[in-house]
């Protein structure tokens, strides 16, 4: 589970943008050379000054998608502002389409029906090409799509002649059915990311608890480190494990040893709350929660939390062999500063380490463990009792 998990609909809208996006080198590339071609089709025709600036326009505006792009890659998490995104990118597409555009009245000579023709199969191409780098996002489709077709029926129908308005007519229509091809584009594209969107749910899910899996809590850490380690920040874990759960078991039943991990796990879970947190049932009795730029010290404030939200549920525990009659829980945690290379599998070590001390010493506490350049840290243990 994840801070303020972003529902389905956002989810669809973000893989949307997503989609759009991963054809960012596709684009860069394919409309300079489309460009450069459209250049020297007509530069017997028209003016060199005006096909260089237009040509040098396109190329600016084609690599201005790369550093948007990458300025998207470091914001695409953040779900609930991608729509943002979205619209920049639309932008370039308008911005794109609108230099096609002036092509059909900077480049063609007046009443050339040559040429003329020339530019219309040029659009209906690109337009073409469109529908399939841009159904995904309607807004970036229709940005593109009607600065690149309008301007040239407009100039169709002002020639006048019978020929043109037919051209004219007929690059309308073409417009028209293009667009409505591109829904039932749209429909599936929706709908596949949808369905994909609701596997990979299923499959990153613990079945009893609706947390996290041990599965996806993996792929997260490792991504989690990478991200740390680019940004500089601390990137920090813990641990946690109820207390004499077996017994739990052996007194109360599997059903109702269940229906206690149910009740732990949504206790712990209400503690979730900046975005980016990930809270996993780890295995058995055990949860890891995941804590993106959080230090040694803002966890002691963490555990805190955790401890006052596990004892105000106030899970009877009757089958305790020690004198406590509730659920509590021991804790673990680590924190990676970046000052040295960090593995899954080093940063999962220390936290265990600590859980292992805080077991070891009572259980109900929580003990910190910190291993760095290869020397081992001293043990800080932070007891922690039920009211």
């Amino acid at each position: 589970m994840t801070a303020q998990t972003p529902s389905l609909r956002q989810q669809v809208r973000a893989q949307k943008i997503a989609s759009v996006y991963k054809h960012t080198w596709t684009l860069a590339v394919s409309h300079p050379i489309a460009g450069a071609l459209l250049v020297a089709n007509f530069w017997d025709v028209a003016s060199h000054i005006q096909l260089l600036s237009w040509f040098a326009a396109l190329i600016l505006v084609s690599a201005a998608r790369v550093p948007l792009y990458f300025q998207y890659l470091r914001h695409e998490k953040e779900i609930a502002q991608c729509e943002r995104w979205g619209l920049y990118f639309a932008v370039m597409a308008a911005l794109q389409g609108s230099l096609y555009g002036v092509a059909w009245f900077a480049f063609v000579p007046v009443g050339d029906p040559f040429f003329l023709s020339v530019v219309c199969l040029w659009v209906m191409g690109l337009s073409a090409c469109a529908v399939v780098g841009y159904a995904a996002h309607p807004k970036t489709l229709l940005s593109f799509f009607i600065p690149v077709v309008v301007p040239g029926t407009v100039l169709l129908l002002m020639d006048g002649s019978e020929r043109m308005q037919i051209l004219a007519a007929a690059l309308f229509v073409y417009g028209v059915v293009i667009l409505l091809a591109s829904a039932p584009v749209y429909r599936s594209i929706v709908q596949s990311i949808e369905l994909n969107l609701r596997l990979r749910e299923l499959s990153e899910q613990d079945g009893l608890t609706g947390l996290a899996n041990r599965r996806h809590f993996d792929e997260t850490l490792q991504k989690e480190l990478n991200r740390a380690a680019r940004a500089e920040t601390p990137l920090s874990l813990l641990l946690l494990d109820i207390d004499h759960f077996k017994a739990y078991n052996d007194h109360y039943g599997h059903v109702s040893g269940d229906h206690c991990l149910r009740l732990v796990s949504d206790a712990i879970a209400g503690c979730v709350r900046r975005s980016g947190e990930l809270l996993a049932r780890y295995g058995g009795e055990e949860f890891a929660l995941l804590l993106p730029n959080i230090d040694k010290e803002e966890l002691a404030e963490m555990v805190e939390r955790l401890q006052d939200a596990v004892s105000e549920s106030a899970i009877p525990h009757d089958g305790r062999p020690d004198e406590q009659a509730l659920i509590t829980v021991s804790i673990g945690g680590t924190t990676v500063k970046g000052d040295y290379p960090a593995t899954p599998e080093c940063v999962i070590e220390n936290a265990d380490t600590a859980l292992y001390m805080a077991k070891n010493h009572g259980r109900n506490q929580y003990y910190f463990y910190c291993r760095r350049s290869g020397q081992l840290a001293a043990v800080t243990p932070l007891a922690l009792t039920s009211a």
